[in-house]
């Protein structure tokens, strides 16, 4: 009995002891198997070919669709006189999809006249890398003689371009609208601040933590500064996002690895590229390089926030106008498959610089709008998603150590009851070898 039970303890023992190894094991992102696919999300909504009967969206809420190529979707906005508002549309086509240089989508607000209150479009400017692509357009209050502050019933139009020769089927499409309160009455919101012009430097120093990007907005991995590591494979877009408080900067390198199983020379033009969307999805800026099998590197030095850029004649630095999180969007084309078998090794250099400054002063809640930090939420990112779920997110690190805490505890208070039971069991024969006598 005794052999039987010091084994049965060993074994638990052991099976706990397992988690706790597997969570030690952060060196490395895991290998992944297939692409992360994104998959719009939200209420199913039927964008419509004129503004007469086009369903109204609401603030706050995420919607899905779907369209077709040379079709117009449009989208009631009803829209009051104080609040700014931000529309965001981004189509995803099919991995693998036939997709031409020009071929993206086109996005308006325009106002109930027919004014056009803002427009953005985004194209793949290349062939064959089909990737999710989209922005936001915006109606900002500023002064009340511009055009598009009143209250009315504003449109917005999703257009998508195609070539005669890039795949006819729908994309599907993520839409989205959220509304930042004005800022309270008698509130300043100082000036547009001076952005450093020395060029910026890699983060070097610190040990590098494994990230698992995910497919979307709503999976995307949270990092924050350090030094991060994670495997994209060809035709593939990961996101990630930044935590950058009022007052700071964000800068990102964006390090591709050589490849790690080169099949000879060749050279793919836009092999490499990284994005940088604002807290309400809209384009802020993007960089792109060619890849041929040696490593490649991009960056991208945000200004530093501020809610006055929005007056700024400069769009990258208009853009980074709120606190809140800022999106990294990592793709490699699918091309670089004639290069590297599998996934490419990528590094992440993150930092944030600069004290966090107070906010101003707003009359409503602005993080509904994504506007703003939870200071606890920032400092939890650790490379995995905080909010939906990925294909292929790995468990964080923290999980697995709980995990590994929890098996070891389980077996402890099973070992515990193996002891007790022994105990008692020997109590029990000692008294009936007394009794028996």
């Amino acid at each position: 009995m005794k052999r039987t039970m010091f084994a049965a303890a060993a074994a638990l023992l052991a099976v706990a002891a397992l988690p706790g190894r597997a969570a030690a094991d952060t060196t490395a992102p895991p290998s992944p198997a297939a692409p992360v696919v994104w998959q719009p999300q939200g209420t199913a909504i039927s964008g419509t070919a004129t503004s007469a009967d086009a369903p109204a969206l609401k603030p706050g809420t995420t919607y899905r669709d779907s369209i077709r190529p040379g079709q117009t979707r449009m989208y009631g906005v009803a829209l009051d006189a104080r609040s700014s508002a931000y529309a965001s549309a981004f189509a995803v086509p099919p991995a693998g999809s036939r997709v031409a240089y020009n071929d993206g989508i086109e996005i308006e607000l325009t106002s109930a006249d027919g004014t056009q209150c803002d427009s953005g479009e985004e194209h793949f400017d290349d062939d064959g890398d089909a990737r999710p692509i989209g922005t936001a357009v915006a109606r900002t209050i500023t002064d009340p003689d511009d055009i598009c502050q009143d209250a009315n019933a504003y449109t917005l139009q999703v257009h998508r371009t195609s070539a005669g020769t890039s795949d006819p089927a729908p994309w599907p499409l993520e839409v989205r609208l959220v509304l930042e309160p004005p800022l309270a009455s008698g509130a300043v919101p100082g000036p547009v601040p001076t952005t450093p012009s020395a060029s910026p430097t890699p983060l070097t120093a610190g040990t590098p933590r494994p990230a698992s990007g995910g497919a979307s907005f709503e999976t995307a991995a949270a990092v924050r500064t350090g030094i991060w590591t994670d495997r994209v494979l060809p035709g593939e877009t990961r996101f990630y996002k930044v935590p950058v408080d009022w007052g700071q900067q964000a800068t990102v390198f964006a390090d591709f690895s050589s490849a790690p199983d080169r099949k000879g020379f060749d050279l793919v033009g836009e092999g490499t590229r990284l994005t940088v969307f604002s807290p309400t999805r809209q384009y802020v800026d993007g960089v792109d390089a060619g890849y041929d099998g040696d490593p490649a590197a991009l960056v991208e030095q945000l200004a530093p926030v501020a809610y006055a850029n929005r007056t700024s004649d400069d769009d990258t630095v208009q853009r980074v106008r709120y606190a809140g999180w800022y999106y990294l969007a990592v793709t490699v084309h699918p091309d670089v498959a004639r290069m590297v078998k599998g996934a490419l090794p990528i590094t992440l250099r993150v930092e944030v610089g600069g004290a966090a400054q107070a906010g101003p002063h707003y009359s409503g809640d602005p993080a509904s709008s994504g506007i703003g930090l939870s200071r606890r939420a920032a400092e939890a990112a650790d490379g995995t998603a905080t909010g939906g779920s990925s294909a292929s997110a790995a468990p964080s690190s923290s999980a697995l150590r709980l995990l590994g805490f929890g098996a070891i505890g389980a077996g402890t208070v099973l070992l515990l009851s193996l002891a007790a039971w022994y105990v008692l069991a020997r109590r029990q024969a000692l008294r009936s070898g007394r009794t028996a006598s």
